[in-house]
């Protein structure tokens, strides 16, 4: 006979559960916060201009790959787009603010920002060279180059040879110039944005049950640059079981959490999170025994309470590859089994996801 069985939680399992847990938390104490993503307001252009879109396209990867968190608007630029990225760059405490500007054919990028040490609001513009076929990697690359320099407080270079000369001009009177508090805005919450996650899921469940394999699925929310909160599923988990002389018990489990995740490293597409999630457990147990015992299924639920890290390597501007490890703990404790012979899962459950993550609007 096969069933699931509630164990005691002992000290040892306890203490191995606060090493694991004050281990991670100082890995993260310990990991420095000198590279944090800098946010940048971005205009997305109309979808009747394929310049535009191709060169708004090819900009969009770019900051992505250097790390800047790209806020995508959709807004009319009107009649004053300087006036009006300005206003994004204040009121969302960004890096700058990017838009492409058509005058009279002409194919232009406005870059808006605010100088650190002076607080003077600039204006960029960067020609796009129609006639050079790899204008819109030219543009794009030299943007991205004009944002890095402004971290640093340095003027960008005057560039003759460029077939693009950037000319720097004072944004209208008629814009507040930022107190001196300013240069140290806090980071701004992003637009809003989802991602999925689409993962191959591993569980230790102990030296009796052995390894478990499971697809998993992720869909989380982005309110913030460097936080975000989603629903993680994970399971059926096939693999684990317990054998013992008189027949074989299979196990299957399913988890359901609820997860936030803090950044505290993006540099470079690359991010590093503390991640924390409650949910519940769900674990059947088949038997197969030999007569004259009769074999039985159960199932039984219980909280599932974790922590964990969690690793993204961005590929492009929509696709990442993500890695998580987690500390699971069940309250109750769960086990399998048959007859006197019990294996209790491991405590706390060690379990790692990867898989490709695709952001979208």
């Amino acid at each position: 006979m096969s069933a699931p069985a509630n164990e005691q939680c002992g000290l040892e399992q306890s203490c191995r559960l606060g090493i694991v847990i004050a281990w991670i938390l100082g890995w993260s104490l310990a990991v420095p916060l000198s590279g944090q993503a800098q946010a940048v307001v971005l205009i997305r252009p109309g979808s009747g201009d394929a310049v535009q879109s191709d060169a708004f396209n090819r900009l969009l990867g770019e900051l992505h790959i250097h790390g800047f968190e790209a806020q995508i608007v959709e807004r009319d630029p009107g009649g004053d787009p300087v006036a009006m990225l300005t206003e994004l760059v204040r009121k969302r405490a960004a890096l700058a603010a990017l838009q492409f500007v058509r005058n009279d054919q002409q194919l232009w990028l406005a870059v808006v920002h605010i100088e650190r040490e002076t607080g003077e609001v600039l204006l960029h513009r960067l020609d796009l060279d129609n006639t050079n076929a790899d204008a819109a990697n030219l543009i794009a690359v030299r943007a991205v180059d004009l944002l890095r320099a402004g971290l640093l407080s340095v003027p960008e270079p005057e560039q003759r040879a460029e077939p693009a000369p950037v000319s720097h001009v004072a944004a209208p009177a008629a814009v507040q110039q930022p107190s001196a508090a300013s240069a140290r805005v806090p980071e701004a919450p992003v637009a809003t944005r989802w991602s999925l996650a689409i993962e191959g899921d591993v569980l230790w469940a102990g030296d009796r049950l052995g390894v478990g394999y499971a697809p998993a699925l992720g869909v989380f929310h982005h309110p913030h640059a460097r936080f975000q909160w989603g629903v993680w599923l994970a399971g059926p988990t096939f693999g684990t079981g317990l054998t013992v002389s008189t027949g074989r018990a299979s196990v299957w489990q399913e988890t359901a959490l609820i997860e936030a995740r803090a950044a505290f490293v993006r540099v470079h597409g690359f991010g590093l999170a503390a991640t924390a999630s409650a949910g519940a457990f769900f674990l059947q147990a088949r038997g197969s025994v030999r007569a004259p015992l009769v074999a039985e299924r159960d199932a039984v639920w219980s909280g599932a309470f974790a922590l964990g890290l969690r690793a993204e390597q961005r590929l492009g501007a929509t696709v990442a590859i993500g890695l998580s490890v987690r500390a699971v703990a069940l309250v109750p404790e769960l086990g399998v089994a048959i007859l006197n012979e019990r294996a209790p899962l491991q405590f706390p459950l060690l379990r790692s996801a990867l898989g490709l993550v695709v952001a979208f609007e």
